[in-house]
């Protein structure tokens, strides 16, 4: 296989005594997407909060195409094209649809065309044009999740980490989200993808982990993993 567009080793993070991930290896490549997989509290959010630079790391790296991200800031590891949608979406309420979006430029490098990227950001999702005028609040929890994503995806990442996407969605926005991380992901984006839906995450992935308490416990294709046993018993009421 290819090197790892992200690489992370020997992860680690506690909160005061308690050791929330325990050296943890993962392995993003390049155009794929990886899913990290496990119960609530096993640890997933927390390993893309360290990724992120948003939580201290015990011990463990983190590097992007050999460019070592351990002890950079978060807003740096954003420029350098590893950009978090975080849980609960986190959408500024006050400000307007595409105001939302514009501020996902903020910290780019780069000069490019950002009319052009965010006609993109509304070819993907035409709800989010339909609406750009109004505030963000106004928004239904689907909407402010493909708001999140755009806003996201106008940093132009390298990486899209993504923490429960699917999470408070009726089943039928669960598909679209899924749906449209396909779409991007097609077009090349790297997307590692922390859920709680295990079904729905292993059918999309390339690669994924499942975590338990810290520890990584089981690793393979998405597909492989959807068929093995011990998730199917676990995770997915078989």
């Amino acid at each position: 296989m290819s090197t790892p567009l992200l690489q992370v080793s020997g992860l680690r993070v506690s909160y005061g005594h308690i050791e929330a991930v325990k050296g943890i290896d993962l392995q993003l490549h390049e155009g794929q997407i990886t899913t990290l997989v496990g119960a609530n509290g096993a640890g997933k959010s927390t390993t893309l909060l360290a990724l992120s630079g948003l939580v201290k790391k015990a011990a463990g790296s983190v590097s992007l195409a050999g460019l070592d991200l351990s002890r950079m800031s978060p807003h740096k590891i954003v420029a350098h094209g590893v950009v978090q949608v975080a849980e609960g979406r986190a959408t500024l309420t006050t400000l307007t649809v595409q105001e939302n979006l514009e501020l996902g430029a903020y910290a780019r490098r780069d000069h490019g065309d950002r009319n052009a990227d965010l006609a993109h950001v509304y070819s993907l999702f035409p709800v989010l044009k339909d609406r750009a005028r109004g505030l963000a609040g106004n928004l239904s929890g689907g909407e402010q999740q493909m708001l999140a994503i755009g806003r996201a995806l106008m940093a132009k990442p390298l990486v899209l980490m993504l923490d429960e996407p699917s999470m408070g969605l009726a089943p039928i926005i669960v598909q679209d989200i899924f749906r449209i991380l396909r779409d991007i992901n097609q077009a090349g984006l790297t997307i590692f993808l922390v859920e709680q839906n295990v079904r729905q995450a292993l059918k999309i992935a390339d690669r994924a982990y499942v975590i338990e308490t810290g520890r990584i416990v089981l690793e393979g294709s998405g597909r492989e993993l959807l068929v093995n046993p011990k998730v199917q018993e676990a995770y997915l009421g078989s």
